[in-house]
């Protein structure tokens, strides 16, 4: 069933149930309606961001490959569904070779159930043309990992926990090392490359960014991470004040940033978790055009990051309709 289906039909049976119980349902008072119209467009506006995506050792025949990602997408509500359906509509839209999910897909064991299903069916709609690849974040673990693991591989995804796969594109190979979540004490970096050379290209995927602390003598082409929400709330000049979430450095919390040798990108990820806040700090697809390391330093400047439009992820009102009138005939 559609997305946007989904969410009519909750939203419907939620409707049928306050009337039987005679609760009328509560809109924002007119007063408020401008700043809950505000809150919804923060956190449901979806931003797609390009990236020049530098990658130590990566072949010259590797320039160019796209690669899309999403992170943290806490499908905890009906909202979370319709705004991952809109995220896999963007990504599906670039065409990309390889798609990367990087973690916590439920924030608990009770939206995992509820939700597990809508989740399946909106991650089997991607179709990238050479892998999708996934990793577990530390609410999937809280919330149970052998569960979203197997609803993954069931939705075409490969999912790897400390280990790596190794692909070919346009002939040449390329490793892609899937690092467990650090913060669930399940990280083991050496285990995941131990079938990586030394001089191999490289693109881990660790849910935390604090991973490369304990991953940088593995000399990693680049690094994907989430996690940390963008920082949630972000100031002007300044960036996020939250200080406990990174240990590697408050920079790392969104975004591309130089790493010792290496490259790591943060991506602020999709849903919300506890707080339904975000501040200058819109819902993200990643879409990186890869490049050789080497190119990059040669050219003695920052790689080229492009935020576009971003697209509301709400649901149609056509979808609602049609639910309404199948359900009357």
């Amino acid at each position: 069933m559609p997305t946007a289906e989904l969410r009519a039909d909750a939203q419907d049976a939620d409707e049928r149930h306050d009337a039987k119980r005679g609760v009328e349902r509560k809109q924002p008072r007119l007063a408020f309606k401008p700043l809950h119209t505000m809150w919804r467009r923060t956190i449901d506006l979806v931003e797609l961001t390009r990236v020049d995506l530098p990658v130590r050792a990566l072949p010259d025949a590797l320039r160019g490959v796209v690669a899309c990602q999403i992170s943290d997408l806490h499908v905890d509500r009906d909202e979370d569904v319709e705004r991952l359906g809109r995220a896999i509509e963007m990504i599906n839209r670039e065409q990309p070779d390889l798609v990367f999910l990087t973690g916590d897909y439920f924030s608990g064991p009770d939206s995992m159930r509820n939700y597990l299903g809508a989740f399946r069916e909106a991650v089997a709609r991607l179709a990238p043309r050479s892998g999708l690849f996934a990793i577990g974040g530390n609410h999937d673990h809280w919330a149970g990992y052998a569960q979203i693991a197997e609803t993954l591989r069931h939705a075409g995804a490969e999912v790897l926990a400390n280990e790596s796969r190794k692909i070919t594109l346009r002939g040449e190979r390329l490793a892609i090392v899937g690092i467990d979540d650090l913060w669930s004490r399940r990280a083991e970096p050496v285990r995941a490359f131990r079938h990586v050379g030394r001089g191999e290209p490289t693109v881990v995927l660790a849910h935390n960014p604090d991973t490369a602390l304990y991953a940088r003598h593995l000399r990693p082409g680049v690094m994907l991470s989430g996690h940390t929400h963008g920082g949630v709330v972000r100031i002007p000049f300044y960036g996020s004040p939250l200080r406990s979430i990174l240990r590697i450095g408050k920079q790392y919390y969104s975004g591309l940033n130089r790493f010792d040798d290496f490259y790591i990108y943060t991506n602020r990820g999709l849903g919300t978790f506890w707080f339904r806040v975000r501040f200058n700090c819109r819902p993200e697809v990643s879409r990186f055009s890869l490049l050789p390391l080497a190119e990059e330093k040669r050219q003695g400047k920052a790689p080229r990051i492009a935020h576009l439009a971003a697209e509301p992820a709400r649901p149609h009102r056509e979808a609602r309709a049609r639910n309404r009138r199948r359900r009357r005939s």
